[in-house]
């Protein structure tokens, strides 16, 4: 607090020194954080005391184009426009700096209309909605010209120009991710009757079917290794330690563990009701070590009364983890202990295969990966080679 405290900030700004020091302890941001906000703040104050001007033209706009013009000068800043956001929300919410108008345009109108759709029709969870948003966008600005009356002229060839478009510079993975999402979209524009014709199966797959291939799990043993890679006496070390032991002994997916909230969990029943897609909660047995991981980072962690989450990001802001957060544990794990980087999914493969190997059914598998169909769960009766072997017949002439 006193570092802080010692940072100059002049100019129009200048009192909002004290205001900003009180709004940052008050969610938790630690020393160096605060000191780098204050010097942000100074930055914004000398700005404006240099061109005369008043502080409601603060904006990301008008903070991007000054940050350009001093790196054109050479000046070492180490500031991005995204590093101002905790100040510019300090100043907004103080009624410093008028919040921006937003602009209400028929491609927003159609965009709020499917969110809630997605939310309240089809029980979509939070992160999968800003994923699907992401692709809508994407569609509506590259194949629509962000026009919705091109929208209602759409044709299956507009759909299948758009998917082979972004194939040219993306990986089929990612492409096959945005086709999800267009589809979301377009079976959302049929059903509210914005376009007259089924679309949504007229955007191609680039990959093979999901049946085509093995599941690509984790070698034995890599999940003990990225576990013993945390230091589990440290806050964020615990909670790495519990998301992934989440992910290697109940096989979530990467939504439904960030949709996880404290009261998901029952002590006494020894349960973890699950937020799976779709808007399903699914209750699971909690083991004994997976209840011991949440336990031991929940008492590190503390009662936060602002957010029910289970995971929420160690430094200030404490809000919840993001997806990009979650995966970027993994990533940091397996560089520690000098493996390839690996995915939650193949994590999540990996239980499935595990199951397998002590006996499970599909159907048992199914209900623990909370799929709603068998054909989805199809796809590990391929590595289930002691069935398999089963029915295998003998190579003519091999003598067995």
């Amino acid at each position: 607090m006193e570092e802080a405290s010692r940072v100059r900030v002049s100019g129009p700004l200048a009192g909002c020194a004290p205001g900003l020091i009180g709004w940052l302890t008050d969610r938790g941001y630690q020393r160096l954080p605060m000191v780098n906000h204050l010097r942000r703040l100074a930055l914004l104050s000398r700005w404006l005391e240099r061109d005369g001007l008043d502080p409601v033209v603060i904006d990301e706009v008008w903070i991007e184009r000054l940050l350009a013009g001093d790196q054109q000068q050479g000046r070492a800043l180490i500031f991005t426009r995204g590093s101002f956001r905790p100040v510019l929300d300090f100043l907004r919410s103080d009624r410093i700096v008028p919040r921006p108008a937003r602009v209400v345009t028929p491609v927003e109108v159609l965009l709020d209309g499917y969110r809630n759709y997605l939310a309240v029709d089809r029980g979509v969870v939070a992160v999968t909605i800003a994923s699907y948003e992401r692709s809508a966008r994407m569609f509506l600005s590259r194949a629509c010209a962000d026009d919705v009356g091109r929208v209602r002229r759409l044709s299956a060839g507009d759909v299948a120009r758009f998917v082979i478009d972004v194939a040219e510079d993306q990986r089929a993975s990612t492409v096959n991710t945005l086709v999800v999402g267009v589809r979301s979209l377009l079976r959302y524009c049929y059903s509210s009757g914005l376009i007259d014709t089924p679309l949504a199966q007229a955007t191609p797959w680039l990959a093979r079917g999901r049946v085509s291939s093995l599941p690509r799990t984790v070698a034995p043993g890599t999940a003990d290794l990225l576990l013993d890679s945390f230091d589990r006496d440290s806050l964020v070390g615990a909670r790495n330690f519990a998301v992934v032991k989440l992910f290697a002994r109940l096989g979530l997916r990467v939504g439904e563990l960030i949709a996880m909230e404290v009261d998901d969990i029952d002590w006494r029943r020894g349960e973890v009701t699950v937020r799976s897609k779709g808007g399903w909660r699914d209750p699971l047995p909690l083991p004994v070590d997976v209840g011991d991981a949440l336990a031991a980072y929940l008492s590190r962690r503390g009662a936060d009364a602002e957010w029910r989450h289970v995971f929420l990001h160690v430094h200030a802001p404490h809000q919840p983890m993001s997806a990009t957060g979650v995966k970027a544990v993994i990533r940091r794990a397996c560089a520690r202990v000098g493996i390839a980087d690996t995915s939650t999914h193949r994590l999540r493969h990996s239980v499935a295969q595990d199951l397998l190997r002590h006996g499970a059914a599909l159907p048992e598998i199914g209900q623990v990966l909370r799929h709603r169909e068998l054909a989805t769960t199809a796809i590990y009766a391929k590595v289930d080679f002691t069935a398999l072997a089963s029915l295998a017949q003998p190579w003519p002439g091999s003598g067995s």
